[in-house]
């Protein structure tokens, strides 16, 4: 029997530059898109969303539909937000196209939302929910799986008060290695503070070096690796991963088995420009190159 996961998420469209590889425009993004397909990516799972569907680019209506991707709980907005993402080798940069005041020079951090994302609850009855970027706790009913994936800007203002808040008895918290940072400058040391000061469990996605695992029972972490992948363009792979875990869970999978679906839907991500790579068959099992291990 199937599950149903929720995603409440936004959407953007997205220019997307990587140095010395070149430039995609216009192309439909944003961590609802990805995180949707990711969770869609774990078979027998049924998703619905819940973010702001612009009436500027019926792109994204399309999309879902064609991919059986429920849009009852989103609200209609009149566009989308329309962002740069930059990556070279001295990091990644994330701005409006818009600049406010006409001002060419930007320095701003991720934009927040302009209208605020629906409230989680007019999902309706799910299995799952992938909370990305929350404000406020989703407020779902209990028993209900939720999957944090932190707003990097309140965690850097609030830290593990800014978690507690948002995360729920029995939630995953599905932080990046920058997020992390913001934590302790350790990232596995900052994903042991979440677990150990919370009790929640903790997949920190900590990139070429995989997923760190740590359930919220204690024991020891587990070490998830992709001995296989290749890298072509990272936007929407933490999104995607993210998602998928939570499906996962959802669907029966212990929590390393679980990183490892996220770890298969990362390299698909991974191995294309935008969303193209995620639109494949779903999959049964995790992919073969995946390794868990316990971690040391």
């Amino acid at each position: 029997m199937g599950v149903v996961v929720g995603v409440r998420a936004g959407l953007t469209v997205d220019h997307q530059v990587v140095a010395g590889e070149g430039a995609r425009f216009d192309r439909l993004g944003g961590p609802g898109l990805f995180a949707a397909l990711g969770a869609r990516l774990v078979a027998g799972t049924s998703v619905e969303l819940c973010a702001n569907l612009p009436d500027d680019e019926p792109r994204f209506g399309r999309l879902f539909a064609e991919l059986g991707i429920g849009t009852g709980a989103c609200l209609a907005v009149p566009e989308v937000p329309r962002l740069w993402i930059l990556n070279s080798a001295e990091g990644r940069r994330i701005l409006p196209t818009r600049p406010p005041g006409g001002v060419e020079l930007e320095t701003a951090g991720e934009p927040d939302e302009e209208i605020p994302l629906p409230r989680a609850a007019a999902l309706g009855a799910v299995d799952a929910l992938l909370d990305s970027s929350p404000e406020d706790p989703a407020g779902l009913a209990p028993g209900v799986l939720v999957g944090v994936d932190p707003h990097q800007l309140r965690l850097g203002e609030s830290g593990l008060d800014y978690l507690a808040r948002v995360s729920p008895p029995g939630s995953v918290i599905l932080p990046s290695r920058v997020q992390l940072r913001l934590v302790d400058p350790d990232v596995r040391v900052a994903a042991r503070r979440i677990r150990d000061e919370l009790g929640r469990s903790v997949v920190a996605r900590l990139d070429a070096e995989g997923m760190l695992v740590l359930d919220a029972a204690g024991g020891p972490a587990s070490s998830v690796r992709d001995r296989a992948v290749r890298v072509v363009e990272t936007t929407g792979a933490g999104d995607a991963s993210a998602a998928a875990i939570v499906a996962a869970l959802a669907a029966g999978h212990e929590l390393p088995t679980a990183a490892a679906f996220g770890a298969s839907v990362a390299r698909l991500a991974l191995a294309d420009w935008g969303h193209d790579a995620l639109l494949a068959e779903p999959l049964t099992d995790p992919f073969t190159q995946i390794t868990i291990e316990q971690d040391h």
